[in-house]
């Protein structure tokens, strides 16, 4: 597989950073070497809504405002709402359900020339166009 240049990371990476899973941590340092990293306003959301769920949200807050900090953070535009609304009217008239604030995640990055890295590959798939990437498919070189 090629190396992703510009990749947007999924809240299931973004999580796995946050909570220090070596191989989420891997990955974004990889990354950070070789590629520009982003992540969505919409992704942004999540982490957010994570940790003021948490028990320790303020721990927590101050870890996302960091991380969040150290990355490009791309906005649901008027261009990747008119894609959206594209690519949601498609999959509805074939009868295909997609969660809609991963459509949004998934239609940024294809609106600006970004793969998705994500552990939830499926939840992507059946946006065209989009490259999705699973951390496991970088491979260190």
């Amino acid at each position: 597989m090629e190396f992703p240049r510009r990749v947007v990371l999924d809240s299931s990476v973004i999580v796995g950073v946050l909570r220090n899973k070596n191989e989420d941590v891997r990955i974004v340092r990889e990354l950070e070497a070789k590629a520009k990293i982003a992540t969505t306003t919409i992704n942004a959301f999540e982490v957010y809504y994570g940790a003021f769920k948490s028990r320790d949200s303020k721990r927590n807050l101050v870890a996302v405002k960091g991380f969040l900090s150290t990355v490009e953070v791309l906005a649901f535009d008027e261009h990747a709402a008119e894609l959206a609304g594209q690519v949601l009217t498609e999959l509805e008239a074939e009868g295909r359900r997609v969660n809609v604030r991963d459509l949004f995640i998934g239609c940024i990055a294809v609106s600006k020339g970004f793969s998705v890295v994500t552990h939830n590959k499926e939840h992507f798939e059946r946006i065209p166009k989009l490259h999705v990437v699973l951390p496991s498919e970088i491979t260190q070189s």
